[in-house]
């Protein structure tokens, strides 16, 4: 690696739940794209004790403030641990002094992981990779979002036990907005496409949906369970929420005959997403999939898989595992 990861100390407050995702996120991409493949959690400390800013009434209270963060960051690691099990791809020793991360024989979930945790600290979301020399490209960013679209495709899959759909524009499969809407819809049967008149807009490319998932009946009647998805990767998802254009527009918009089953909104972003907030994010945006919980999904729809239910995109995932492996030991930009 060309330069080191950089832990952004100046809008770091210390031991809040974001300022700890972010140091453990900061352990996390140090292991993945060091030689060795791992990390001591003193390199908080020394990236802290770099970027010291006299704010603290001693010596003694400033290395007890770096000391709680380093610890506060391995005990957030060991909570992805728990929470991910499997499907999460790094480790920490007993001591809890050293995370490491094995490329070797990646999972999908694992997969899943890494490209997440990439996304989450691109420079217009946090300068942690700036001067690493391992900040993607732009042909790099959009394919790891378009892995990030697959991966969220089979983990909502999973969420809702059924099959699913990768809607988001530009579709696996190629097809044009009404196409593929009518080809989803020839499976949940609850609804007629086609739009009533010509006021719907001519190019919608997905129209905010980029992920259907449903878990129909053998009867082929309406109310089962059904979702819709957003896949939000940049810095502004927050304000990208589903509900109201899946209440008020959608469906209206499309349908002849409107659906009466009705969707279940979702989010999915690859941000690992602290306790606090939480709740108001579900409030506004529906149902999430963050990354401390897709990469399980993902685990789980190879069951699904392989009972024969239908994931769209689920054959490109081994593409991505691959991807990700290779970017993990490319050469840094110089």
């Amino acid at each position: 690696m060309l330069g080191s990861v950089y832990l952004p100390s100046d809008d770091f407050g210390g031991s809040g739940p974001n300022d700890l995702n972010l140091a453990a996120d900061f352990l996390e991409l140090t292991a993945f794209f060091s030689t060795d493949k791992y990390a001591l959690t003193q390199s908080i400390v020394d990236a802290l004790e770099l970027a010291r800013d006299g704010g603290f009434a001693t010596v003694e209270e400033e290395i007890a403030r770096r000391e709680e963060v380093a610890s506060g960051a391995a005990l957030v690691i060991c909570d992805r641990m728990r929470a991910l099990m499997g499907a999460y791809p790094f480790d920490i020793s007993e001591d809890g002094r050293l995370v490491s991360c094995d490329v070797k024989a990646l999972s999908y979930g694992q997969a899943a992981y890494l490209i997440s945790l990439v996304l989450s600290n691109l420079r217009a979301v946090t300068p942690m990779l700036d001067g690493s020399g391992m900040h993607p490209t732009n042909a790099e960013v959009a394919s790891m979002r378009q892995y990030f679209q697959y991966f969220a495709t089979a983990a909502l899959a999973a969420e809702i036990g059924g099959q699913a759909w990768s809607f988001g524009f530009p579709r696996p499969d190629g097809t044009g907005f009404l196409s593929k809407l009518k080809e989803v819809w020839a499976v949940l049967k609850d609804g007629t496409v086609g739009p009533e008149d010509g006021e719907v807009p001519q190019a919608p490319k997905d129209d905010e949906i980029d992920v259907f998932a449903s878990r129909v009946h053998a009867d082929g009647l309406p109310g089962f369970l059904f979702a819709a998805a957003q896949v939000a990767t940049g810095a502004n998802w927050r304000a990208k929420s589903l509900r109201n254009h899946l209440d008020h527009v959608f469906f209206q918009r499309w349908f002849a005959r409107q659906p009466v089953t009705p969707p279940l909104p979702y989010h999915i972003v690859p941000f690992a997403l602290p306790e606090t907030g939480f709740r108001d994010h579900v409030r506004i945006l529906g149902n999430l999939l963050h990354r401390l919980r897709l990469p399980l999904r993902v685990e789980q729809a190879k069951t699904l898989h392989a009972q024969g239910i239908q994931i769209e995109a689920y054959d490109q995932l081994d593409q991505a595992l691959e991807w990700i492996t290779h970017y993990a030991s490319r050469e840094p930009d110089l």
